[in-house]
């Protein structure tokens, strides 16, 4: 049997090489730490470019200049007229009725018969008969209504109300969508709450409230002059009415004053007759009375009577020839002059209705020119504001391109402020890579014990 002793021991030690290293690269960051801070003193924001002030100014300007209200004032003023306009009054003339009187019919060289003293017979007197009056025809006036003073309310289409609600809910609900495209494109182009987005809301509120003024204005008007041609045509036809029931009087009345005349005329015919008749009887009566002795004379006288009678009855029938030529000859020229009255008051009626509607186109017409000048103010008032923002937009596009020359500038300097940073970390990565520094040693010894 043997005894032996064992012992055992172990060392590490740092390479130089690799400590030099490590410490080379913490005595760098150590510089580096220690490195003042650069401040940029260039600017970072481009600021704005002359363009786009311009655009601005020019947008500021042309809103304190009103530009477009005086037109839209002159057009106010031209609608405001319009509404007021009053056509000129139609008033027909006054036909006057011509009276046509019958002349009196008398008994010319009365005819008397000679006393026979010794029977005493006296022949009646036969009077002048009564003359005979015409009654008066009277024309019939008809007067032309004025549109004026006629009440346009009725010929007012009901649904006029409606149709310009309905119109401008349309356009409300128009407006709105295009206020809400507004927003949209504000946000889009990060100016959502700026001074941009109000003038372009302001211009689409004044865009549309015109439209709904004109809309408004039109509907309106073209109402007005519908009730206006249906009123004008009601009147016409009173107008004619009145005229044809004025011939119908007329003609009733010539009518009626021809058959006075012609029982006038029978009347007085059967009394001439009549008293012929009776003197006649009188005579034959005083004949029979008187003797025998007295026929000669008497027959004598009867055949002068007779005679007489006979002129006179001639005289009475040429007399009444003459009165019925003469009525004949005023009716005709009464109806020839109604005719001729009626004639010009037609004439003078209708030059006044021309009159009258060439007034109301002509205030149609300056109506419409109102308009069209408002809407001249408008565009000129558009095509300054696009002018201004079109300024405006090249303005930011220069100011863009400064900014990205700025944002260029400040990332050349970030990339020679920085550099000696991303060197430490290249030479820290470096570092990281070298080999594990320290190294290991060991050593022993041993006793053993053995069996022999």
């Amino acid at each position: 049997m043997s005894l032996g002793k064992n012992s055992q021991s172990s060392s590490q030690t740092f390479d130089p090489e690799l400590k030099g290293m490590l410490t080379s690269t913490f005595r760098t960051g150590q510089q580096l730490s220690q490195t003042p801070y650069q401040a940029y003193d260039a600017a970072t924001v481009a600021p704005l470019s002359p363009a786009e002030l311009e655009g601005m100014n020019m947008t500021a300007n042309t809103a304190r200049a009103g530009v477009g209200q005086a037109e839209m004032n002159q057009a106010i003023g031209g609608a405001q007229a319009g509404m007021n306009f009053q056509p000129t009054m139609a008033s027909a003339q006054t036909v006057g009725n011509q009276n046509v009187s019958a002349q009196n019919v008398g008994l010319t060289n009365p005819v008397g018969v000679g006393n026979i003293a010794s029977q005493g017979v006296n022949a009646q007197q036969i009077g002048a008969l009564p003359g005979i009056q015409a009654q008066n025809v009277g024309g019939q006036t008809v007067e032309a209504q004025s549109l004026a003073n006629t009440n346009l309310d009725p010929y007012q289409n009901q649904y006029t109300t409606g149709v310009i609600d309905a119109a401008l809910g349309d356009l409300d609900r128009a407006r709105q969508m295009t206020q809400n495209q507004n927003a949209a494109s504000a946000v889009s182009a990060n100016a959502f709450g700026g001074d941009r987005q109000a003038i372009v809301e302001a211009e689409t509120n004044k865009n549309f409230g015109k439209q709904a003024t004109d809309m408004a204005v039109n509907l309106r008007n073209q109402g007005f002059l519908n009730a206006q041609a249906a009123a004008q045509t009601d009147l016409n036809r009173a107008q004619d009415a009145g005229g044809q029931n004025a011939q119908s009087a007329m003609q009733a009345a010539l009518a009626n004053q021809q058959a006075g005349l012609s029982a006038g005329q029978q009347n007085q015919q059967l009394n001439f007759a009549r008293q012929q008749a009776n003197q006649n009887s009188a005579l034959e009566a005083a004949r029979d009375t008187a003797g025998r002795e007295q026929q000669a004379s008497q027959r004598l006288a009867e055949m002068g009577l007779q005679s007489g009678l006979a002129a006179q009855d001639a005289n009475m029938r040429a007399a009444l020839a003459n009165q019925q030529a003469g009525l004949q000859t005023g009716q005709f020229n009464a109806s020839n002059y109604l005719a001729a009255q009626q004639g010009n008051q037609d004439a003078a009626l209708r030059a006044a209705l021309a009159n009258q509607q060439a007034g109301l186109a002509g205030a149609g017409q300056r109506l419409q020119a109102g308009q069209q000048l408002a809407n001249f103010g408008g565009d000129l008032r558009g095509m300054r504001f696009a002018d201004a923002q079109a300024l405006q937009g090249v303005g930011g596009q220069q100011r863009m391109a400064g900014q990205q020359l700025l944002d260029d500038r400040y990332r050349r300097f970030a990339e020679r402020r920085d550099n000696p940073f991303r060197m430490f970390d290249v030479l820290r990565s470096g570092a990281g890579l070298l080999p594990n520094p320290l190294s290991s040693s060991s050593k022993g010894s041993g006793f053993n014990a053995g069996v022999g």
